[in-house]
Order: C-alpha cells, then sequence, then structure tokens
C-alpha cells in the first residue's frame, strides 16, 4: 500500500468551504474582520488626536511606537498563555479588554478624565489595547486546526488574508468620515461598539483547551466530534513531538524554523515601502497620486492572489514555492528601484503584493500543519511578533538606505541586500526547501 500525493478537486478559485463546514470558523472569520475594522480606525484615529492634542510629530511617532511595542510583547505572552489555558477563554479576554481599551480612548476623548482630553491617556489606552488585545491573537490562530482538518490550513490562510486585506482598506476610510462628521470621539465609540460585536460571537465558541485533537481529514469540520484522541497531536509528516521548550522545538522542527526565518527576510523586506514615497517624489515628481496608487497596486496583488489560491494546496514542494516567491518579491524591488514609468512600476508592483500574499498563506499552512497543538499558541505568538518586528526593523534599515543613496538607488541596493539574503536562506534552508507536499491522500489498497 502507498500513500499518493493528493489531487484536490479544486479550482483556481479561492476555497470558501471552511466558512461552509465550521460554524465555529464563521464566527471567528467574521469576528476577525469586525476587529480589524475597529483596529484600523485606531490606527487613524490615535495619531490624528495626538497631534491635535499636542502639535508633535514626536508624540505622534511615540503613541504609534507604544501600540506596537506592546503588541510586540502581547503576542509573546499571549502564545504562552495559549499553550496553558482554554484558547476561547484567552480569546475572550483578549478581544474584551481591546473594547475596553477603545471604551477608554472614547471616554478621553469626550473629556470624562479631566474635562478635555489629555495626551497621557491616549498613550496608556493605545499601549494597553495593543498588550490586551494581542493576547487573543495567538490563542485565536493556534485553535483553528482544532476546528478544521489541517487539509483545510491553506485555504484558512488564504481566507485569513483576505479579512486583513478588507478590513485594512475599509477602515481607514470609515474613520476618515466619522471624524470629519462628528470627531475622532466618535470614531473610538464605534471602535467599542464593534469590539463588543466580537465578544459577542466569540462567545459561541466552543472549549478549545491546548489538548484539543485536530480533526482527521474527512471528519465533518465544526462538529463536536474533532477526531479520536489519537490523532490530537499528529504533526503530519515531520513534526517533532510536543515539547515544553520552543527553542528545542525549533532546533529539531527545521520546517518551522526555517518559515520563521523566511518570515522575517518577508517582513525586513516589506520594509521598503518606507522609501515609496521618497521614490515618487524622485520619479513622479512628488505626485502624491502615485504614492496612492502604489499602495494600492500592491493591495490589488494581495487581493488577487488570496482571491485566487485555489491552487496553493496541491503544491507538490510548498517549501520551494515559499522560498522562489521570496526572491521573486525581491527581484521585483529591484525592477521597482529602477523602472521611471508609473504603469510599469504599478504592474511591478500588483505582481509584488501577489508574491507576498502567496508567502504569507504558505507560511501558515506549513507553521499549522508542522507544529503539534499543545505548543502551537507559543510558535504562532513568536511567529506574528517576529512579523511585527521585521517590518518595523526593515522600515528602519530601509530608512538608513534612503540616507545614504537617492531613493531610486536606495530601492535597488535594498532589494539587491535582500535577494542576496533570500538566496542564502534558499541555500541552508534544505528541509524547507525539500518539504514535501502539505497533504496526502489515504492509503489505496493494491497501490504499488
Amino acid at each position: 500500500m502507498a500513500r499518493l500525493p493528493s489531487v484536490p478537486d479544486r479550482s483556481l478559485l479561492l476555497d470558501i468551504s471552511p466558512l461552509r463546514d465550521s460554524a465555529p470558523f464563521r464566527r471567528i472569520f467574521t469576528a476577525r474582520l469586525i476587529s480589524l475594522v475597529g483596529i484600523g480606525m485606531l490606527m487613524v484615529s490615535v495619531p490624528i488626536q495626538m497631534y491635535e492634542l499636542t502639535k508633535s510629530s514626536a508624540h505622534v511617532g511615540g503613541a504609534t511606537a507604544a501600540t506596537g511595542i506592546s503588541t510586540f510583547i502581547g503576542m509573546i505572552i499571549g502564545g504562552a498563555l495559549a499553550d496553558k489555558y482554554d484558547r476561547r477563554t484567552m480569546i475572550l479576554i483578549g478581544r474584551s479588554g481591546a473594547m475596553l481599551a477603545f471604551t477608554g480612548l472614547a471616554a478621553n476623548a469626550f473629556g470624562v478624565f479631566g474635562g478635555e482630553p489629555l495626551f497621557a491617556v491616549v498613550y496608556v489606552f493605545a499601549a494597553a489595547d495593543g498588550l490586551i488585545g494581542a493576547l487573543s491573537i495567538a490563542a485565536l490562530m493556534a485553535s483553528l486546526p482544532t476546528l478544521l482538518p489541517k487539509e483545510k490550513m491553506v485555504a484558512v490562510g488564504a481566507l485569513n488574508s483576505v479579512s486583513v486585506r478588507i478590513g485594512t482598506a475599509i477602515s481607514p476610510g470609515i474613520a476618515g468620515l466619522i471624524i470629519y462628521a462628528v470627531g475622532v470621539s466618535w470614531t473610538y465609540t464605534a471602535a467599542a461598539v464593534l469590539s463588543a460585536i466580537t465578544v459577542l460571537l466569540l462567545t459561541g465558541l466552543p472549549s478549545m483547551p491546548p489538548s484539543a485533537a485536530h480533526p482527521a481529514p474527512g471528519n465533518q469540520p465544526g462538529s463536536d466530534h474533532h477526531g479520536d484522541d489519537q490523532n490530537g497531536d499528529d504533526t503530519s509528516g515531520d513534526a517533532e513531538p510536543p515539547t515544553h521548550s520552543i527553542g528545542a522545538f525549533l532546533r529539531t522542527q527545521r520546517v518551522v524554523g526555517g518559515v520563521m526565518a523566511v518570515g522575517v527576510l518577508s517582513m525586513f523586506g516589506a520594509g521598503v515601502i518606507a522609501l515609496v514615497p521618497a521614490l515618487a517624489d524622485e520619479r513622479f515628481s512628488g505626485d502624491e497620486r502615485a504614492i496612492g496608487f502604489a499602495y494600492a497596486a500592491m493591495a490589488v496583488g494581495a487581493l488577487v492572489a488570496a482571491f485566487t489560491s485555489g491552487w496553493l494546496p496541491g503544491l507538490r514542494r510548498p517549501g520551494l514555492v515559499l522560498l522562489s516567491a521570496l526572491m521573486l518579491v525581491f527581484c521585483l524591488h529591484i525592477l521597482f528601484g529602477l523602472t521611471s514609468v508609473l504603469v510599469v512600476a504599478l504592474v511591478i508592483l500588483v505582481v509584488g503584493g501577489y508574491g507576498d500574499t502567496v508567502q504569507e498563506i504558505l507560511r501558515f499552512s506549513l507553521i499549522q500543519h508542522h507544529t503539534p497543538g499543545p505548543i502551537l499558541g507559543r510558535v504562532t505568538g513568536l511567529w506574528t511578533a517576529q512579523e511585527v518586528g521585521g517590518i518595523t526593523v526593515g522600515s528602519l534599515v530601509a530608512g538608513v538606505y534612503g540616507t545614504i543613496w537617492s531613493a531610486s538607488d536606495a530601492v535597488v541596493y535594498y532589494g539587491l541586500t535582500m535577494l542576496v539574503l533570500a538566496a542564502v536562506a534558499m541555500v541552508l534552508l534544505g528541509p524547507l526547501r525539500r518539504v514535501e507536499a502539505l497533504y496526502t491522500a489515504p492509503a489505496i489498497d493494491g497501490a504499488p
């Protein structure tokens, strides 16, 4: 008897079967989309209010940094807690905390704490939202394999990507309209209401302890029966058994360690966005439309990748495709720095956004597939935290390049630097490069 690589019945289009098959996943997907809109509104409202209160760009940057740093810390802590306590409980604590932080920001904007808004209070609640809200992220991601078979994780990753792109696309516009119409205080109020809705949605989730079994392929997803207990720690191939040390796990589970490394490089490379305004000023005469088109082109490419992700689960060498996509994106960055034709630049950015999202989906599915359930919270927390930190560091490094060279040269040299690092990763990350198809079909009697 032999196990043959699966040839799933799929089209090029996004697989939405997780939404159809699993009621708990529908709750998570809907709540996450709503929460992303609220978070996006916060990302607009806090800088605007901070500048109105202080007239200081330093305070604007400080508030943004406070949120980012606290989010990073919250992800690490949340990952550890998600492997110790019921993940449903951690999700509810995180989303409830975010709701309270939004409520605090709204109360401050209405002058509840001092008769007028206080900028110090903005710092406090923005940091609290980042810290407490992040506690739920690792728990939420780690819970997904207990709700759906691992064969669905590529589709889940694509749906997650869609929710992120939609949420981040519409939230700034919503925030801007509310601020223009009735003021920033009502933006915070609206975000608090949205957070309350997510809490109500998530209360309907089942209990999800770290030891919960993973559904076997073919089981009815979303039901109360997720397979026999013997499947609970299924790591689908070459994942190591659960361990109490995440460092030991990453040293022995080379595929997951490789995915982490690729994620860091990808986020470092994404820091090139810090050079886009200067490049537009240099190459396109400071046309603000060019800057807007550039960011929109990346978002379009990302959405196209998510909506045409049906081919990804059938990859025979997903790790090789992941590493190749990483190198392709950095090549595109170099071409972007070399072109002076706006249409060509936008096409390059669309393809680059496509490649970034393909990587994002594959990283998510590989981590979910090769990490045992009892340690998945810590791995997910570390993964999300290092990606948040990676793009921050990448932006800083790209900014330094921009102080040494002209914007176009800086983009080219930064792209070349990242391409060399990606080539080194292609050579050194052999276990990831050689990892085979994510999913296999059941054994066939009589097969050679």
